[in-house]
């Protein structure tokens, strides 16, 4: 879909999987606005841009957005969230009793979670509600924040990340972290090798029992990352409090609202026939208020339908399967990058293994699968209905990589 006025909005930022156009400049002060332009492009173990497209992709991710962020700023979506009593789903007493108390859902039946969402672009360069679209959009509008990047310095040799506190001046920023949710552990999940590590990593985010890969968790639980450090690495909860930028009233606010919109996305899903396993938000501080920030696709989600995967992880294990040098290169590039300044995706190219083009049949089945799911959540069809999930895990069985 061609859209009015694109051309005017300039490239500010291009990334692995969307780019950012300023429509208004942001301050210190006031927020500006953006459009989220999502691509075709794919990334995987944070290489930035592959080298192949996948068809539809783009489109795909901005309406799953769109409706998502739409759900989740609803008062509608969260008493109906009550009234279900979606929490008695919450095995673990402790946590059902401490989220059925949380002011964080007292205020979400009443207005909603804040989100920096303003609509999705039509042809005419007007954000509107996703239901009002009569073609596929790739354009997210959002409210525009500071990015504020931690400063690198070198103590004793190593590189070290400075984040030190927003002056009070400046409402309106990037929250520094990645907020992981996660319901179990399917194939693939990175837990299962930190908790092989560091066995006590367990009692960092209240684990206390042993897991096995396929096996839903006792509770949902919580972690962080980092967000503006060349690879993700993972925060013990004392830093991530630090790091945030946040205080320690709206980082708990922060913690109580990851749980109860990865319940609601889980609700969702399984309306669907979908699991949900576990997946990613993102934050950023508007006026003075924690908002849920970023988008929320098949890239920041892993799921299931009828036990194959349908979420960004066919073509990560389609790499580890077809191209296991790039990915041991990947790994390799993430280990210097604490003492190298250069890009993942250039200390791999300097190793001598970048990545290489993926099969065709990959390719047109990665693209079904997108379109498939944001056809089946928004409920009509989008690309021409030709992509269901039946079909794609078929074709992703035979590849196999699902």
């Amino acid at each position: 879909m061609d859209v009015k006025g694109l051309s005017r909005r300039p490239v500010i930022h291009v990334g692995s999987t969307k780019n950012l156009r300023q429509v208004k400049k942001v301050t210190p002060k006031n927020p500006g606005v953006f459009w989220f332009e999502f691509t075709d492009d794919y990334s995987v173990f944070d290489y930035g841009k592959m080298p192949d497209t996948i068809p539809n992709k783009g489109a795909a991710a901005a309406m799953m957005t769109a409706h998502l962020f739409e759900k989740i700023s609803a008062p509608a979506t969260w008493k109906a969230f009550v009234k279900n009593d979606v929490l008695a789903k919450v095995k673990d007493k402790a946590l059902r009793a401490e989220l059925a108390d949380s002011p964080v859902l007292k205020n979400l039946t009443k207005s909603g979670f804040p989100t920096h969402y303003q609509g999705i672009v039509n042809e005419d360069g007007q954000a509107v509600p996703v239901a009002k679209l009569k073609s596929p959009s790739r354009i997210v509008q959002v409210a525009a924040v500071r990015i504020v990047k931690p400063k690198i310095v070198n103590i004793a040799g190593r590189k070290l990340y400075d984040y030190s506190p927003i002056p009070a001046s400046e409402s309106n920023f990037l929250v520094p972290a990645e907020c992981i949710f996660r319901f179990g552990v399917p194939t693939g999940s990175s837990l299962l090798r930190r908790l092989e590590r560091n066995p006590a990593y367990g009692d960092e985010i209240g684990l206390t029992k042993a897991i096995k890969a396929g096996s839903v968790l006792p509770k949902p639980i919580v972690e962080f990352t980092s967000k503006l450090e060349p690879s993700d690495r993972f925060w013990t909860y004392e830093f991530a409090l630090n790091a945030s930028r946040l205080g320690a009233e709206s980082f708990l606010k922060l913690q109580h609202g990851v749980l109860l919109m990865a319940l609601c996305l889980r609700e969702e899903f399984d309306r669907m026939g979908i699991k949900l396993w576990d997946g990613k938000f993102e934050f950023v501080h508007i006026g003075g208020a924690l908002s849920l920030g970023d988008a929320i696709t098949p890239d920041e989600l892993r799921l299931t339908y009828k036990k194959l995967q349908v979420s960004k992880e066919p073509l990560r294990q389609y790499h580890l399967k077809h191209q296991p040098d790039f990915v041991a290169a990947v790994k390799k590039a993430a280990e210097m990058s604490v003492k190298d300044d250069r890009t993942l995706a250039a200390i791999t190219k300097a190793l001598g293994h970048p990545p290489v083009p993926i099969d065709p049949a990959m390719r047109q089945a990665a693209s079904d699968m997108y379109a498939g799911i944001t056809e089946t959540l928004l409920g009509r069809e989008v690309f021409g209905g030709t992509a269901s999930l039946a079909d794609v895990t078929k074709q992703l069985k035979k590849l196999g990589v699902s």
